[in-house]
């Protein structure tokens, strides 16, 4: 039971993390604050991380959970692809001299 709890907790905290992740990117772009999202990046870097891990232990030992990987992938995939979005648009642009 709790190998399932684990398994499952993880998905769903990760795909939780993306959708607050996004919110705060709209949040931050609103008002011009890019250099926000460089931390966003980084977390979601992190969340990325620990869900491969979660991947790759459920598929080497398995432990009878039923597993979605095309889910675990798609999330994967999300985490990534924000990450990339969020270090391109954390951008600064360089102050203009007078």
């Amino acid at each position: 039971m709790v190998p399932f709890i684990i398994y499952w907790a993880t998905i769903i905290v990760c795909i939780a993390w993306a959708a607050l992740s996004v919110f705060f990117t709209i949040f931050y772009l609103a008002r011009k604050e890019n250099g926000n999202l460089w931390a966003f990046a980084l977390f979601n870097v992190i969340a990325a991380i620990a869900l491969a891990i979660v991947l790759a232990i459920y598929r080497t030992w398995g432990w009878g959970i039923t597993q979605y990987s095309s889910l675990i992938y798609l999330i994967l995939g999300v985490l990534v692809v924000l990450s990339v979005l969020q270090a391109i648009l954390g951008r600064e642009p360089k102050p203009k001299n007078a």
